[in-house]
């Protein structure tokens, strides 16, 4: 018998009742929440390792809670269950973070062999070697789960997109980027021709915080072409 702790996000009373079933007759303690509020209510006291999350919801749908909770919350695999059987509703709940999506009505057998499935990959995954958190240069040292930046022990405040730059750069040391590229790297997007000022403004800015330090890495300009981090 499993001993891992399923969250079902439903206002659909019947739905929870039938899944409340399903999973404590596998031995999983089972939560229940009809809304984002409730459900990150739980998620906070409780070490959830899967929600199963309706995608029709009343204040928010399941989609903008699900990019929520991977924002802010938890890792735990996320399984959608909605009646909607539209392919583009399929890859959307995929792109904002689900792991799996199952279709209402849904088959009992099916449900427990997705759910058994996720959680083992996930566990799979938190078993295998962790990837650096932290990364350093000097006395810079970058938290990249906290996103915290520090030159010894001075905190450097960075604005998010900062940050992204600054990341970027200290992971390719050597590469030199155009400002075309930065903005599609750190904006997602390739729509750069009326934000010419963007990088720069973000360059400048992430240069007077980083140099505090002569030790410090350094963003130069190379003239005509782009920027790139001298360490």
């Amino acid at each position: 018998m499993s001993n891992e702790k399923i969250l079902a996000v439903d206002d659909d009373i019947d739905i929870i009742n039938i899944l409340r079933i399903y999973m404590e007759s596998e031995g999983y303690t089972f939560y229940s929440a009809s809304s984002y509020k409730e459900a990150t209510k739980i998620i906070d006291k409780v070490s959830i390792d899967l929600i199963l999350l309706d995608v029709l919801l009343p204040e928010k749908d399941g989609f903008d809670i699900c990019l929520e909770i991977r924002k802010k919350i938890t890792t735990a695999p996320i399984i959608f269950l909605s009646c909607k059987n539209e392919e583009m509703d399929k890859v959307i709940g995929l792109s904002v973070g689900g792991d799996d999506y199952i279709v209402k009505p849904f088959l009992p057998g099916e449900l427990l062999a997705r759910v058994k499935s996720n959680i083992r990959r996930s566990k799979d995954y938190s078993s295998e070697v962790k990837p650096q958190i932290v990364l350093e240069s000097g006395s810079l040292k970058v938290d990249l789960l906290t996103r915290e930046v520090c030159f010894g022990d001075q905190e450097i405040l960075l604005l998010p997109k900062e940050f992204d730059i600054l990341l970027l750069f200290l992971k390719n040391p050597k590469r030199l980027f155009t400002k075309e590229e930065i903005f599609e790297y750190i904006w997602k997007s390739q729509s750069f021709e009326n934000d010419v000022n963007t990088v720069m403004v973000h360059i400048s800015n992430l240069r007077r915080k980083i140099g505090i330090d002569p030790s410090l890495p350094k963003i130069i300009t190379v003239k005509g072409i782009g920027y790139k981090l001298v360490i």
